[in-house]
């Protein structure tokens, strides 16, 4: 059998598209040793060792059983063998870190946390359990957050997660190649030493909630508070060690992950445009998973094909987009970004000049309720205006009268701040937008189909794990493939959007509003302080009334411009094309120098979420969790600082071209 790269070439050049071109990067993987698989044990004072955690996941269809499955693991985890006692820690957030050392005076050095999936990026969990001095980590899927209802109805008879299903996925902590930072894995690359980079430095392992009971079922101390409590029919302790006859055992972790340098491929199909071939529009899905991957990302990789293989029709029927657009199959997305990242430090002079905008599906669907979008305020008005034209692919939502995709996502997620629009989330760092969006300030979208919200469950139940299979999604998920088409549509209703018009559809003034909106916000949480430690946030408030200014000014040349001359044209759509890129502190955020949009990045203590202002509410928390509140104020007064200056940068890139400075 060919490789999906190969593949997902030959299709593309059968698709009538312009070019397809592979891009080769060596970098470092991360890989469970498969004659010597990762396990969990209670190991006794004699060294027996019992309560041994599956090596692998129970076949439960005909279609898991494939020897190339690998085993569960997290990448990029140190091989280790631990001793020490269990300790249960909830999520593994920081707040769940303090509560046990604050609250209840524990001392989790040498002990083996075991937390659960869900709230924050799993890599997250591991840097919070090396700074409290962990030794190792155990992380599992609990029914509460994989499951509704009983746990006698999981796959295959319906989707929820069986107790069998592991969940594995990087824990590295950083995007793109980590022996490359900041440049290429190509050729002529200098790579670090492995000894030399910051990877893992504890122990990991994912198991089943089957497995996980054993040993939180037979864990000493004191019982945790209501919102700790999974749905395991147990008494859920914090430890640490266990109850008799178990107190002198200890919990025994047993890794053997190891990292090693092989090649990734991106393959990269092409539209040239026909006016502004110099201008891309950009079209991103990961093609590689860590088991069967039907969801993540095959759904996705599905969805690319199609809109590729349409949008090759039309040119074989005579028509040519005004601007070129560009397909991306990722390779390496699990990993940290790793693709996606090395083709933006290698293309990056070329994309931060030319790139119009970043579309990303990362999976199409997760679920049959309603889409999902996340993306940068100047797109949001394009995003509500193309979900209008695709219909609807519920048969019983038009029965109510909801006939297209926009209808059903305004009557499951109004917005907050305006429930007569959908809410549009902000972009965090959880897929292949974030080196785009980051590293070089090209506007960014995310969408695709979710479940329904009252469902209170972390992600898609069967996410990551071996039981993730096409026939998952045909028996189960999307029966006739009718929402892969609606986000096929979407998708392509958008990038044609902004192929074709001669005006770029983005709205500035939407980004005016969402900076007004984010104000208030930090104005309403921390005015007080602010105003008890001598701050003042009207530098900020003057600057994006400045930025509200320019940009309702650039709106109403706009509506008087003449779309006939060419270069009139062509200097307005650069204002807007380059607005997102004005947001870029080339220094980074927070200390870190490869998130660097100052207006929206990723949270400091869960990267797959976003932050708005994210380097001062990093100082903020500084402010509220160290000792040294002098150095963290002086944190605050620099980032209102920058985040002024920025929008004002911003503003700047509105006016008309001749008004440098006010000359």
């Amino acid at each position: 059998m060919k490789p999906l790269w190969q593949i997902t070439s030959m299709v593309s050049g059968q698709s009538y598209l312009d070019g397809v071109r592979i891009y080769t990067y060596n970098v470092l993987l991360s890989y469970p040793n498969a004659s010597d698989p990762n396990y969990i044990a209670i190991q006794w004072e004699n060294g027996t060792e019992t309560e041994q955690s599956a090596k692998k996941e129970k076949i439960l269809s005909p279609d898991q059983e494939d020897p190339t499955v690998v085993t569960p693991f997290n990448a990029y985890s140190p091989a280790g063998e631990i001793l020490g006692d269990l300790v249960y820690v909830n999520y593994g957030t920081v707040e769940d870190f303090m509560y046990l050392t604050r609250n209840l005076s524990m001392n989790l050095t040498g002990t083996v946390a075991i937390v659960r999936y869900g709230k924050i990026f799993r890599g997250d969990k591991v840097k919070n359990g090396e700074k409290y001095g962990c030794a190792g980590m155990i992380i599992y899927s609990d029914p509460a957050d994989y499951v509704v209802g009983s746990t006698d109805r999981v796959f295959p008879d319906d989707w929820w997660l069986p107790g069998t299903g592991a969940q594995r996925g990087t824990v590295l902590s950083t995007n793109g190649d980590p022996l490359t930072p900041f440049y290429p894995s190509i050729e002529s690359a200098y790579y670090l030493d492995e000894k030399d980079i910051r990877l893992p430095l504890i122990p990991v392992t994912p198991i089943g909630y089957d497995d996980a009971i054993k040993y939180l079922s037979k864990m000493d101390g004191a019982e945790v508070q209501s919102s700790w409590r999974g749905n395991l029919n147990i008494t859920y302790r914090v430890g640490p060690g266990f109850l008799p006859p178990h107190e002198k055992s200890k919990i025994k972790l047993y890794v053997q992950t190891y990292n090693v340098k092989k090649p990734i491929k991106n393959v990269i199909g092409f539209i040239q445009g026909v006016h502004e071939p110099d201008r891309y529009v950009v079209l991103g899905n990961h093609r590689d998973a860590w088991v069967f991957g039907a969801i993540d990302p095959s759904s996705g990789t599905a969805t690319m094909m199609e809109v590729s293989r349409a949008m090759g029709q039309l040119l074989k029927d005579g028509w040519r987009p005004r601007r070129s657009i560009i397909f991306c199959s990722w390779g390496a997305e699990e990993y940290g970004l790793i693709g996606s990242t090395e083709w933006v430090e290698e293309m990056n002079k070329i994309l931060g000049s030319r790139a119009v905008a970043y579309l990303n599906v990362d999976l199409a669907i997760e679920g049959n309720a309603t889409l999902v979008a996340r993306g940068t305020p100047i797109l949001h008005n394009l995003i509500y205006e193309s979900s209008k034209k695709v219909e609807n692919p519920n048969p019983d939502e038009i029965a109510k009268g909801r006939r297209t995709v926009y209808d059903t996502w305004l009557a499951n997620s109004p917005s907050a701040f305006n429930p007569d629009l959908p809410y549009i989330g902000q972009l965090g760092s959880g897929s292949d937008y974030a080196p785009f969006l980051q590293n070089l300030g090209i506007t960014s979208l995310d969408i695709r189909y979710t479940f329904d919200e009252k469902y209170p469950i972390s992600s898609y139940p069967m996410y990551h794990s071996v039981y993730e299979t096409f026939n998952l999604v045909s028996r189960i998920m999307d029966r006739d493939f009718k929402y892969h088409q609606a986000v096929a549509r979407m998708w392509g209703v958008v990038a044609l959007a902004l192929a074709d018009r001669v005006l770029l559809t983005f709205d500035c003034q939407s980004y005016a509003n969402a900076l007004e909106r984010i104000l208030a916000s930090v104005q309403t949480s921390y005015g007080a302080l602010f105003l008890k430690n001598g701050i003042s946030l009207d530098d900020v408030t003057k600057a994006t009334e400045e930025f509200k200014k320019a940009a309702s000014t650039l709106h109403k040349r706009i509506e008087t411009l003449d779309i006939k001359n060419p270069l009139d044209v062509r200097r307005v759509n650069d204002q807007l094309m380059q607005l997102e890129r004005a947001f870029i502190d080339p220094l980074g955020i927070a200390g870190d120098a490869m998130i660097r949009h100052v207006i929206y990045a990723p949270n400091q203590h869960n990267t797959y979420a976003s932050s708005s202002f994210p380097g001062l509410e990093a100082a903020l928390f500084d402010i509220e969790n160290k000792p040294n509140q002098t150095e963290s104020w002086k944190k605050v007064k620099k980032e209102i600082s920058v985040i002024t200056f920025t929008i004002l940068s911003a503003a700047s890139t509105l006016k008309e071209v001749n008004d440098i400075g006010g000359l």
